[in-house]
């Protein structure tokens, strides 16, 4: 690592218009993330590399998968493990969301991780889950290769999922019996939404064009198309119709997602969506609609649809608005304080480690129990008690309380000025421009002063003589500033 973590007195953080941009769009604005923005001159020319993202070398985040071997399992091996009692689908979520965690802290595509927790959220499957865990994995690189292409291509691939047929039941609808789960989440939370105003007759119909796709749950999970199971005939929804003759009826339900990916009302969700996810909650029409308009034009190009959202006033005016989940707090966190995880290791290990981290304030990844993914909006994890849990968290994890292993960090001296002797309220500042991207505020330094019971002018002759202690205080206080908690 360089940058921050061996700066001098006063470590010149980025400019608060190019701050707010990687803060929205990393997993955590660490020394890497500033070092690139200022080689490349700015934020906006950060962000144009991140969404050319295959050209980032990122060789550590993609050893993560190496650290899981269950996750290279065919469905097959998978159900083999769990019948023979080697594993549950518990073990294979767990390493999926492990895996996941692991990616978003070493990441430099963090633009790519970011839209692809978004997508993985609106086109939602959690881990663990009996009918689709052994294709989890799967889905998830469907949702990786396309995640900065166009929503119709994430539609497309995500819809037919093995993954998505199982965990809406799709195995199960065939013309002798359709079952209309997915058809009915597809327009109402996929698409187009309640307000676009379908009727049971489209339900039905987009159910209809949805069979023939087979998975054997519990038994192997080998998926596959069967025509003798697609239902065959008319149909017609929200305007799209379609004579679905032909036995195989793939073709005439990528033509319906084709349609629906691009039909206005899913313009104005999925860019409400984004805009919910990197402006504010309830973001102002005018944001919205100029996303929305440059997804229309674009066909839903999601490249476009984000430099409209970052072009438009609204999105600047909303920095330090957005409340981090309680996932996104423990992966910045970590991310700040220069914490990386080396491998998978045992139940101490970080990475596994982070995922209970990460229920303790509130939000297990992957685990919303509904098919419309976790919400968007701060005031869902700003409750009390999520609070009392992220402050014990941000000063265990600068202790590292936890006692994990197969991760390493920076020795403290690396992250304390490098010219002494400094005043209590010298080390604040520094600490603050390092991890919050900003000068300490008055507040911070008298708070800080209290707990340690000395005046903020207390003098450190050198850097070996702060105790351990003494900087988990600077460091958790500061990280349960408001500041720490936005972004």
């Amino acid at each position: 690592m360089s940058g921050r973590l061996s700066a001098a007195v006063k470590p010149k953080p980025l400019s608060a218009r190019n701050h707010h941009d990687v803060s929205r769009f990393t997993f955590g604005v660490d020394a890497a993330v500033i070092k690139d923005v200022r080689t490349r001159g700015s934020s906006n020319a950060w962000f144009d590399a991140q969404l050319r993202h295959t050209a980032i070398k990122d060789s550590a985040a993609g050893a993560v998968a190496s650290w899981f071997p269950r996750l290279s399992h065919s469905p097959g091996q998978a159900w083999a493990e769990v019948t023979a009692g080697r594993a549950s689908g518990w073990d294979y979520g767990m390493d999926f969301t492990s895996y996941t965690l692991a990616r978003r802290i070493l990441s430099m595509r963090q633009v790519h991780e970011v839209m692809s927790d978004f997508w993985s959220n609106l086109l939602y499957i959690p881990a663990c889950e009996d009918r689709s865990f052994p294709w989890r994995y799967s889905y998830d690189q469907a949702i990786r290769k396309n995640a900065l292409t166009s929503y119709g291509a994430l539609l497309r691939e995500a819809v037919v999922h093995p993954a998505m047929s199982g965990w809406l039941t799709n195995h199960e609808n065939t013309k002798r019996g359709v079952n209309e789960n997915l058809g009915r989440e597809l327009l109402e939370l996929f698409t187009v939404g309640r307000g676009a105003g379908y009727t049971e007759a489209d339900v039905l119909n987009a159910s209809r064009l949805l069979t023939g796709f087979r998975v054997r749950i519990f038994d192997g999970y080998d998926a596959s198309y069967s025509p003798g199971d697609h239902w065959t005939g008319p149909v017609s929804v929200l305007g799209f119709r379609h004579a679905n003759s032909d036995p195989d009826g793939r073709a005439a339900l990528s033509a319906l997602l084709t349609y629906l990916s691009t039909h206005p009302a899913t313009a104005e969700r999925v860019a409400r969506r984004l805009c919910r996810r990197f402006v504010r909650d309830e973001p102002p029409g005018a944001i919205v609609k100029a996303v929305a308009t440059a997804y229309s034009r674009s066909g839903g190009d999601v490249k476009a649809s984000l430099k409209a959202l970052r072009a438009h006033p609204e999105y600047y005016a909303s920095r330090r608005s957005k409340l981090r989940t309680p996932v996104e707090d423990a992966v910045n966190v970590a991310r700040l304080l220069g914490m990386r995880p080396t491998g998978r290791g045992d139940d101490n290990g970080f990475v596994r480690q982070l995922v209970w981290m990460s229920e303790s304030m509130g939000q297990q990844p992957f685990r919303w129990p509904r098919p419309d993914g976790f919400p968007e909006t701060s005031e869902v994890y700003a409750s009390p008690a999520r609070m009392l849990r992220s402050w014990e968290l941000h000063y265990a994890l600068p202790g590292n309380w936890w006692k994990s292993t197969a991760m390493t960090r920076p020795k403290q001296a690396s992250t304390l000025p490098t010219q002494w002797p400094r005043r209590l309220d010298e080390i604040v500042e520094h600490q603050s421009r390092m991890l919050l991207g900003r000068s300490a505020d008055p507040e911070a330094v008298r708070a800080i002063s209290r707990v340690l019971e000395r005046p903020a002018s207390a003098r450190w002759r050198r850097a070996s003589e702060v105790d351990p202690w003494h900087l988990i205080v600077i460091r958790g206080t500061l990280l349960n500033t408001p500041h720490g908690m936005l972004r």
